[in-house]
């Protein structure tokens, strides 16, 4: 009788299972937070016996700095593509990192509410491996070097960029979640509402962090002038 080959993809194989219980615990870690997931439904998920978190990450708190290991590992390929933009004027690149943020935030849902909790509730407060916080605190130092670069001094307000970003990427958040309900309630297309809601809220941003708002609104004119299809721009 021939042995069985353990597949070198897909389920069967070590790695696979280990990603997939990553990708569960994502899923109900960004809903339910560290203390509301269920280790249970996860191996549910997964389809695996009781052990094989155990074998994989130890404990419940291994398999969440697993997930959010993966998370650093998501945020900083997106900040590191964002600095092939870096030459691009301020206002550009105020604008890229909105769009891109929003790309992401839509790709990586779990990773992006994962941040929020994080930021809310310090869910890593007790852990020996506190790497998150120190991680995520230098992709947004990089991000907001990004905006800053040496050439915007005359181009934003003063502002604490921390804060800003923090509130970007939660804004998006935010937004992306109840884009699903609101095109439901005032039959619109969800594509078409997300177009509109990314809109105003660069629209928004703009004429908050631009010191002299007349010029955010030429930039918006020229590259992005359906933000004055349903804004209230035109009238600032």
């Amino acid at each position: 009788m021939a042995r069985p080959v353990k597949k070198d993809t897909g389920k069967g194989n070590v790695e696979w299972t280990r990603q997939q219980l990553i990708n569960a615990a994502a899923k109900q870690f960004a809903k339910l937070g560290f203390e509301g997931a269920s280790l249970s439904k996860i191996r549910e998920e997964v389809g695996v016996k009781n052990s094989t978190i155990h074998y994989h990450f130890g404990s419940k708190q291994g398999l969440y700095e697993a997930v959010t290991k993966e998370l650093e590992v998501n945020l900083a390929a997106f900040v590191d593509e964002l600095f092939i933009h870096a030459h691009q004027p301020p206002m550009e690149r105020l604008c890229l990192l909105i769009e891109g943020l929003q790309q992401w935030v839509n790709e990586k849902q779990d990773p992006a509410a994962i941040i929020i909790q994080e930021m809310m509730s310090k869910q890593l407060r007790h852990s020996e491996n506190n790497h998150f916080y120190n991680d995520i605190a230098q992709r947004f130092k990089k991000i907001i070097l990004f905006l800053q670069c040496n050439d915007s001094q005359d181009v934003w307000r003063e502002v604490d960029w921390q804060i800003t970003i923090v509130n970007l990427l939660f804004g998006l958040l935010i937004g992306q979640a109840v884009s699903i309900v609101i095109p439901i309630t005032y039959g619109m297309e969800e594509d078409v509402y997300q177009k509109k809601q990314l809109d105003d809220f660069i629209t928004t941003q703009f004429l908050s962090l631009a010191k002299h708002p007349e010029q955010a609104i030429e930039f918006l004119q020229k590259r992005r002038p359906s933000c004055f299809d349903h804004s209230q721009v035109a009238k600032v």
